[in-house]
């Protein structure tokens, strides 16, 4: 990956973290030009595009990137932000299945727990919301 595209993402994440929703959209995109598999940068341009409300843009975004994963914890940490986007939107089985996609690699078992307890507290399943809180409360310890 260049230097460039890493500064272009350093650049978005500070931006990300002050709330200038514009300027992290302009400077992930330019990353991501720069260096498609750059996960991390996918991750975080995709969390923007939610915060602005376009939810199927960035699910479009992950799911166009777990094919260019540069790791198995690039595209478990994809599959996770694709859950938490997909939930956001409102396609709670497409989120069920990516968070379940996710669980397969390990070190994700709390932020899929905690997913699947959103996923599950939306379809009214509140036994498994509970039993899935149970395990991120479990984990985080």
């Amino acid at each position: 990956m260049s230097s460039v595209a890493r500064r272009y993402y350093e650049r978005g994440r500070q931006a990300l973290d002050t709330g200038d929703l514009e300027t992290t959209q302009e400077s992930l995109r330019a990353a991501l030009e720069l260096a498609p598999q750059f996960g991390n940068a996918r991750v975080a341009y995709a969390i923007a595009l939610a915060k602005a409300g376009d939810c199927p843009r960035a699910a479009q975004l992950l799911r166009a990137g777990l094919g260019r994963a540069s790791s198995t914890i690039s595209a478990a940490a994809m599959y996770a932000t694709l859950g938490d986007v997909l939930v956001l939107g409102g396609d709670f089985f497409g989120a069920e299945e990516a968070f379940k996609q996710a669980l397969q690699t390990p070190g994700f078992e709390a932020r899929v727990a905690s997913g699947l307890a959103r996923v599950y507290a939306r379809l009214g399943r509140m036994a498994d919301m509970a039993a899935q809180l149970k395990i991120a409360a479990t984990l985080a310890r």
